[in-house]
């Protein structure tokens, strides 16, 4: 099942969407980057936010 999370940072909509399998999370990040997670008990809605800022954070830092 693919959802998707959304953030906003400075005015800007960012997006990503993930997917879940099994117990492995997988992040589809706006640049193409894929990342993913072992959630162990996390929630997946939650993980896929972390990495989105974790994004978004480092490409806001650049400029």
């Amino acid at each position: 099942m693919e959802d998707e999370v959304t953030i906003e940072h400075e005015g800007t909509q960012y997006a990503a969407p993930y997917l879940v399998s099994g117990d492995t999370l997988t992040v589809f990040l706006p640049n193409g980057e894929q990342r993913s997670t072992e959630l162990r008990g996390l929630s997946a809605e939650s993980a896929a936010r972390h990495h989105l800022r974790f994004y978004v954070g480092g490409i806001t830092k650049k400029q």
